[in-house]
């Protein structure tokens, strides 16, 4: 992948955004530095981070080639935040398809990017996004086992025919038979479409991810899903407060859910998606009605309850709300 000038052609660029973890920003940069496809460049994306962590970071530069780039965001208290930096990668970008990788998760398989371009080149028509599958490990090094993003999707691939490199061309109504969605680790997506949608939403700091798979695969014409586990996504450690998901509270992840999904039913023009939506919007206001309960806040229980019902009704749930409702009388 020369061009005539002798320069090779970026095809992909990988977007890691980080903040104060430059050991294990490395491990995610070498994994993709890895990789036996040469067409790509990485921009990482340094989040503020704090004065200690900045020497590492500097260091780090001079061991890579000229396909790897840092950029330096302003240091701010609590950062600009995983969508605001992946934004950052994308508008420097110069490849023609953008992907993404945390700083503490790491790529496993070192053919993912060769793989995926032979699949998108070879297709007849122009591929919008490119999903994969990851496997998650504890802390404790202990794999998590139950379904997470969408490797159920794999076992609903019967009947269907894969292209030679093992990815199969799917729809917004297959993607959403799974109530997951597609890890950013995991994701493709080509340049000019994530520009059009405006990229990531930098007013949302958790499930900004599916957020923004929400409204690639419901702009997106033509679509591919690769059932290969391609990446290592390390569960957050919750008594370290580094990582979006350790930062904010439930009720704060309750309500960042809220806001994906109510401008996914607002917005989307597909209606799988809506009807995907609707039902996890459902599910997180009747998440949090069972969290109230637990913590004996019968009357906020009595409002997310009804709201779950004005969503999604359901006659079994119609007579729980009766219950909370009565029960929150007494609070």
């Amino acid at each position: 992948m020369l061009m005539s000038n002798g320069v090779r052609e970026v095809f992909f660029t990988v977007i890691i955004p980080t903040r104060n973890r430059p050991e294990l920003c490395k491990l995610a940069l070498d994994s993709v530095v890895a990789q036996s496809f040469l067409g790509f460049e990485v921009i990482v994306v340094n989040d503020g981070s704090t004065d200690e962590f900045l020497p590492s970071y500097k260091a780090m530069e001079s061991n890579y080639g000229d396909n790897v780039s840092f950029y330096y965001q302003r240091s701010r208290p609590n950062g600009h935040g995983q969508s605001y930096s992946m934004n950052t990668g994308a508008y420097a970008a110069k490849g023609q398809y953008l992907c993404f990788l945390d700083d503490d998760d790491w790529w496993t398989d070192t053919e993912h990017l060769q793989r995926a371009y032979n699949t998108i080149t070879d297709s007849d028509e122009e591929v919008d996004a490119y999903y994969s599958n990851q496997a998650a490990y504890y802390p404790s090094g202990e794999k998590k086992l139950e379904n997470v993003w969408v490797e159920d999707l794999a076992e609903k691939l019967t009947g269907r025919i894969a292209d030679e490199f093992g990815a199969y061309k799917v729809d917004a109504e297959f993607l959403f038979l799974s109530q997951g969605f597609a890890h950013l680790n995991c994701s493709i997506v080509r340049r000019d479409l994530y520009l059009s949608i405006k990229g990531m939403d930098e007013n949302i700091r958790y499930e900004c991810d599916r957020d923004i798979y929400i409204r690639v695969v419901d702009a997106a014409k033509t679509l591919f899903y690769s059932p290969m586990f391609i990446a290592r996504h390390n569960i957050p450690n919750p008594q370290y407060k580094d990582n979006m998901s350790t930062l904010v509270s439930y009720f704060e992840k309750q309500l960042y859910r809220t806001t994906v999904y109510e401008k996914a039913v607002v917005f989307s023009r597909k209606p799988c998606i809506k009807r995907n939506s609707e039902f996890g919007l459902a599910t997180v206001f009747k998440h949090s009605t069972e969290e109230y309960i637990r913590s004996k806040q019968w009357s906020q229980a009595r409002i997310y309850a009804r709201k779950a019902l004005a969503v999604k009704f359901s006659f079994k749930w119609w007579l729980f709300t009766l219950f909370v409702s009565a029960r929150s009388l007494f609070d």
